[in-house]
């Protein structure tokens, strides 16, 4: 069953109009081949009952959302980033730090951020440390929450890594608990959530390989948004292949993916 154009042009409307996600018209025949199974299996005739569907449901949009957007994410991505951040890590002048994994998917970066910190921060006891991981995808939160992974998608890790911070079961390795419990997992949405409900500030925003989905329009807002909530001297790490090319006031460029506020 094909989608029409006019069928294509509702979604990608609602698509845009919920969750910022740009499609362009060359994206027609991924999104056929994403929802055709949803018509398929709520017996519906076409893709406008499944428009229709979702419209007088807004509980069952993430599903959507989950449909469009491609959950691919490993631990330590983003090699050089981890680098600087070692460095970053001895000019924070209090033994505080609030982080926040913006797109955590299914939970390698926030679990990758609290290894990380185990790993470098000295005195890592007597640092007063809070890690937010959230993702519009509840059905993604749901396997970060749970934090069990295949061999495959432990991909980046040591064996060091896996020894001290993963329990083996069978074939799955889980995240131990003293991990686990250094993170909080929320649903949120960055294009149309509230971004009034954050009462502290971060001292380090990861906002890794979501940009790509949105237009330069609503990556403005997004990034302006983010960096509202850093602390000053603070960092938004994007993902490599994106960069900002507005100017946000008080943000300054360091790499590529790596941007510090003033």
């Amino acid at each position: 069953m094909e989608i029409n154009q006019r069928e294509f042009k509702l979604f990608q409307k609602l698509i845009h109009d919920e969750f910022g996600i740009s499609l362009s018209d060359k994206k027609r025949a991924l999104v056929q081949a994403r929802l055709r199974k949803w018509v398929k299996n709520l017996k519906l005739k076409n893709y406008t009952e499944l428009y229709e569907y979702f419209l007088n449901d807004k509980s069952e949009l993430f599903l959507l959302a989950d449909a469009i957007t491609t959950n691919v994410t490993s631990f330590f991505r983003e090699t050089s980033q981890w680098e600087y951040l070692k460095s970053y890590l001895f000019t924070c002048k209090e033994k505080k730090l609030r982080i926040w994994s913006s797109a955590c998917s299914s939970g390698q970066e926030p679990y990758t951020i609290a290894i990380f910190l185990k790993e470098n921060l000295k005195d890592f006891n007597s640092w007063d440390i809070k890690i937010l991981a959230t993702d519009l995808s509840e059905e993604i939160l749901k396997k970060a929450i749970k934090g069990k992974y295949t061999k495959k998608e432990l991909e980046g890790l040591t064996k060091s890594h896996l020894i001290k911070y993963f329990t083996k079961t069978n074939d799955f390795f889980r995240i131990k608990k003293e991990i686990k419990d250094m993170i909080i997992f929320k649903s949120f949405n960055l294009v149309t959530g509230n971004y009034s409900i954050f009462k502290n500030r971060f001292n380090l925003i990861f906002c890794r390989n979501v940009m790509i989905y949105f237009d330069k329009k609503t990556q403005l807002e997004v990034v302006s948004n983010l960096t509202k909530l850093l602390h000053n001297s603070s960092l938004l790490l994007l993902g490599h292949s994106e960069s900002i090319t507005n100017k946000v006031n008080s943000l300054k460029i360091l790499s590529s993916s790596i941007y510090k506020k003033e």
